[in-house]
């Protein structure tokens, strides 16, 4: 639910029914989670606060404050509220735990800790209390996401969030979905006011979406929103022979790079790859998704990312992937980064794949015209960006646009965020976003390619 809906004293409520209520074990061990300790402390606050305001309570609990325990001595049970260290959590044998805003967890660790901490119990309940988090592949998108489409009776999602596809989000009689306090101790006027600021600023919509209508939504102002990317889910499957155009973003050496094709039909479906170094997994998952996640090394065992040997991207694996599609379909043009091309360059001339340069720019020895693949040196400014982002709005609205659900792909757009000039042009700003973008300008220019080239030429007929 959104935030001010009183999760927090809602889990010290839950603490005290299963240490002395009526969900009390024998020698139980109830714990609160939290990602530091500032707010596993608020969590141990409320509920000695509950327990010192309640002479009932107080003649049979005893807080203590330096640990953030509450010890019940006539059952022998105990509550203890915790913070993201996981590495002294792996002997814990609860009967209960509370995992407070885990969208802020910058990893899985502790909260797999916690999970797999119940086998000796025979009836154990683990509770998450959270505001969404605004990453579609982080583990509380995942366990929502499951608890909505399970049937597994163990397993309960209660959801309150505005829609993402609501038609007016300033309207306050829908806001109520994602605030049940509203109204009681959750302030109207409060929300109303934070309301009217998102309503005035474009910058504050995002973050009002994401906090207090508890919406899946990036904390910028994302190019393309997650619900309508997600909508355009499909079979996105390519024939062999058929046209397409591609996109290829070039990373520096450790990083991603990734390259797009997309056919050159009405319907336009999506194929994306995309390339880490095989030694960096770990490493990179750590620095981009947090301590010991394990993100990276998962998608490339699910197939969602290749890898080269070693610690760097092989051009050499990129030339070979693009050889190997053009022996697949007929790729009418790949649109390219100039960045680092060179090196891509030397890996088509050692493989003996026939390349030629379409719009020669300066400087370059490749002639203008000739045999091979057709490349198209695609800028990263507004001049070549701008109508290649509109190309991309344009087929996601009208719905002609599939695409797999890559995960790799899907993190891409829900990072990608543009900046606008005073004409209203867009292009995917590199230098705000947190996490990588590369499937996603790859896509962009694979798709204003194909767009130019309908515009301009008949090269590329409507097929299907």
């Amino acid at each position: 639910m959104a935030r001010k809906n009183g999760k927090t004293a809602l889990i010290a409520c839950m603490v005290l029914v299963h240490l002395i209520g009526p969900e009390w074990v024998e020698n139980g061990e109830i714990y609160s989670a939290a990602n530091d300790r500032e707010q596993a402390g608020q969590i141990y606050k409320f509920a000695a606060q509950i327990v010192r305001a309640t002479p009932a309570l107080a003649r049979k609990l005893r807080c203590v404050d330096s640990t953030k325990t509450i010890a019940c001595y006539s059952n022998g049970s105990f509550y203890r509220a915790l913070s993201a260290d996981s590495g002294n959590k792996h002997g814990l044998n609860p009967t209960f735990v509370v995992f407070d805003e885990l969208a802020q967890a910058r990893s899985r660790e502790l909260y797999d800790v916690l999970d797999t901490s119940f086998a000796a119990r025979l009836e154990p309940l683990f509770v998450v209390i959270s505001t969404q988090s605004n990453d579609p592949e982080h583990i509380l998108s995942k366990l929502i996401d499951d608890g909505l489409q399970a049937a597994d009776p163990a397993i309960v999602c209660d959801l309150y969030a505005v829609p993402e596809d609501a038609d007016d989000i300033f309207d306050p009689e829908i806001w109520r979905k994602a605030n049940p306090a509203l109204g009681d101790f959750r302030s109207l006027a409060d929300l109303k006011s934070l309301a009217a600021q998102a309503e005035r600023l474009s910058s504050k919509e995002p973050t009002f979406r994401n906090l207090y209508l508890n919406q899946r939504v990036s904390p910028h102002s994302s190019m393309i929103s997650r619900a309508e990317w997600m909508a355009c889910v499909g079979d996105a499957a390519l024939v062999q022979g058929e046209a397409v155009f591609a996109g290829l973003d070039l990373s520096a050496v450790v990083d991603l790079t990734s390259l797009v094709v997309v056919s050159a039909s009405e319907r336009v479906r999506v194929q994306s790859f995309s390339w880490k170094p095989g030694d960096l997994l770990e490493e990179h998952s750590n620095r981009d998704f947090g301590n010991k996640s394990a993100r990276y090394t998962q998608w490339h065992k699910a197939g969602h990312l290749l890898v080269t040997p070693g610690r760097s991207i092989d051009p050499g694996a990129i030339a070979r992937k693009v050889a190997e599609l053009s022996s697949e379909y007929n790729i009418i043009g790949l649109a390219y980064d100039r960045w680092r091309i060179e090196h891509l360059f030397r890996e088509f001339e050692q493989i003996g794949f026939p390349v030629w340069i379409d719009n020669k720019t300066e400087g370059s020895t490749r002639s203008r015209g000739g045999s091979g693949l057709r490349l198209v040196p695609w800028g990263q400014g507004m001049r070549d960006m701008a109508p290649a982002v509109d190309a991309l709005e344009l087929e996601i609205t009208e719905r002609r646009l599939v695409h797999d659900s890559n995960p790799v792909m899907n993190w891409a757009m829900g990072n990608a965020i543009v900046k606008s000039d005073e004409g209203g042009n867009r292009k995917i700003d590199k230098a705000k976003v947190k996490f990588r973008v590369d499937p996603a300008v790859a896509l962009v220019m694979a798709l204003g390619l194909r767009a130019r080239d309908r515009e301009q030429t008949a090269l590329v007929p409507l097929i299907g």
